[in-house]
């Protein structure tokens, strides 16, 4: 069931044709990116998105609920696949320089 599609830079992602409606249904709800690479939870009222990444500690980029299933950011899931380096956060978030 379902087919992966290229974008035009050649990234792949799965589209809501793939799904049955209920299921659909169920990744819009639970998931950052629907049909995309991320396995981020969505992030609501009940569950925002206000963690700094365990990672690179980047400030507002994981939820409760991700940080729960022990989670890491998009950016580092996908530098930490494709060998690229991270980027980690060096900056105060509080100053105003």
């Amino acid at each position: 069931m379902g087919s992966y599609e290229l974008d035009d830079d050649d990234a792949g992602h799965w589209v809501e044709d793939d799904y049955y409606d209920d299921d659909w249904a169920v990744r819009v709800n639970r998931f950052a990116d629907p049909g995309g690479e991320s396995a981020l939870y969505a992030a609501d009222d009940s569950n925002p998105r206000n963690l700094p990444c365990p990672t690179c500690h980047w400030p507002n980029r994981i939820t409760p609920a991700d940080k729960a299933r022990g989670y890491q950011c998009d950016a580092c899931a996908n530098a930490n696949e494709r060998g690229y380096d991270i980027d980690y956060y060096e900056g105060d978030d509080d100053s105003d320089d």
